[in-house]
């Protein structure tokens, strides 16, 4: 499967550079991006040919970029947002991930985001995050509704759905055709586990995707509680998709 991409929450720990090398021998050929938070964090103001050195360098490319959130409360985070959206463009990835830190703040600047992403041609989605202000599949629905623009798609987020008590297939169904990209783990609880000891049916999961015609693609995230042993752990999660979900 040529769908699968590599997620830096894994080992937030690692730089950029450690962490394309690392995943590209695992197999993988694409990476989402973050823009906060890890080691391998990508700066916006920074020129795109940097990043796409690196990665051309690792026999990678870029697929999804979560964006700055935007804060009604920050003059400036709508414009960096939209700045996220140009540099999404820029170094290849198609899909951005749009943020807020309220789902006021989500539909309020909403049209901001979607009509530079348009004017680019990448798409915006919106994604659960237990503990934030998108939480479960009612957020997901308040914030569609309150922006009701087609052009904004939605995240099947596997993981925090389970964590947040929503099964995947009532995500998967009432999300419908707005799916644009899906995360995957496989967790017990809210505990993410190696793929296929945990409580998720990922068979079921990629079967029923399939059956309502998505063909987009998987983002493989695992946040063990032994994290030494993550790369294993990913290079096992490769396979097992690849032999028992396609």
């Amino acid at each position: 499967m040529d769908n699968l991409v590599a997620s830096p929450c894994c080992n937030p720990e690692m730089t950029l550079e450690e962490v394309l090398e690392a995943y590209s021998a695992i197999g993988f050929r694409k990476f989402e991006v973050f823009t906060s938070w890890v080691a391998s964090a990508f700066d916006i103001d920074r020129d795109p040919p940097f990043y796409l050195d690196a990665a051309a360098a690792a026999g990678m490319r870029f697929t999804s970029l979560h964006l700055p959130p935007v804060d009604e409360a920050d003059e400036g985070s709508v414009e960096r947002a939209v700045a996220g959206v140009r540099f999404a463009q820029a170094i290849g990835a198609g899909i951005v991930l749009y943020k807020g830190k309220t789902r006021s703040d989500h539909i309020q600047f909403a049209p901001f985001v979607l009509d530079e992403a348009e004017d680019v041609g990448v798409t915006a989605v919106i994604q659960n995050h237990a503990g934030t202000a998108i939480n479960d599949l009612d957020d997901v629905r308040e914030v569609r509704r309150g922006v009701a623009d087609e052009r904004l798609k939605t995240l099947l987020e596997v993981g925090h759905f389970h964590t947040a008590g929503v099964g995947w297939r009532e995500a998967a169904d009432a999300l419908g055709d707005s799916i644009a990209l899906v995360h995957v783990k496989d967790q017990v609880g809210p505990q993410s586990v190696p793929f296929g000891a945990g409580e998720i049916d990922l068979p079921a999961l990629f079967a029923h995707l399939r059956g309502m015609g998505y063909d987009g693609d998987y983002v493989i995230e695992m946040e063990v509680k032994d994290r030494g042993n993550t790369l294993q752990y990913l290079a096992d999660a490769v396979r097992y998709v690849r032999q028992r979900c396609t």
